[in-house]
């Protein structure tokens, strides 16, 4: 026995409208001749005839995929680009902000190897100084020694 159905169930199998399933029926008049029978204003498919419309969907299905694919490969393609530039500008920012960094460090060594110069140069005064100082002492007590044994003589 032919299983017949309404226009309304075969748009529920397939998820879409009535009026989808109309147009495809009027789009697949000579496929579907013989396999559509009209019963008190209410239109009913065979077997065959839902088979017929299953493939005319799946065949706009496909094309819809295939151009939503395509969309979306679009986008997916302009956001990574997007991501790219984004962190190449980053990097470069990035780049930027440590040669400053490299650079102000550099600055500060040689200010502080000035400095530590400076101090070298002022220890290595203070410490002739000291020297001096120290020879002096030393003579002063040689005198002190002569003078107290010429005084005592």
């Amino acid at each position: 026995m032919v299983m017949m159905y309404k226009v309304i169930d075969v748009a529920k199998l397939f998820s879409v409208s009535k009026v989808t399933i109309y147009k495809k029926i009027s789009s697949n008049k000579e496929a579907l001749k013989g396999h559509i029978i009209k019963k008190k204003n209410i239109t009913y498919l065979d077997d065959e005839a839902v088979e017929i419309i299953k493939n005319s969907l799946q065949v706009n299905k496909d094309k819809v995929s295939g151009k939503l694919i395509d969309e979306e490969l679009g986008r997916v393609y302009e956001d990574i680009k997007a991501y790219q530039d984004l962190t190449n500008k980053l990097k470069s920012e990035k780049i930027a902000i440590m040669n400053d960094d490299i650079m102000d460090l550099e600055s500060q060594i040689r200010h502080l190897k000035g400095q530590v110069t400076v101090k070298e140069n002022r220890l290595n005064s203070k410490q002739l100084i000291l020297d001096n100082f120290e020879e002096l002492l030393k003579m002063n007590k040689e005198l002190i020694k002569r003078m107290d044994r010429s005084i005592s003589e």
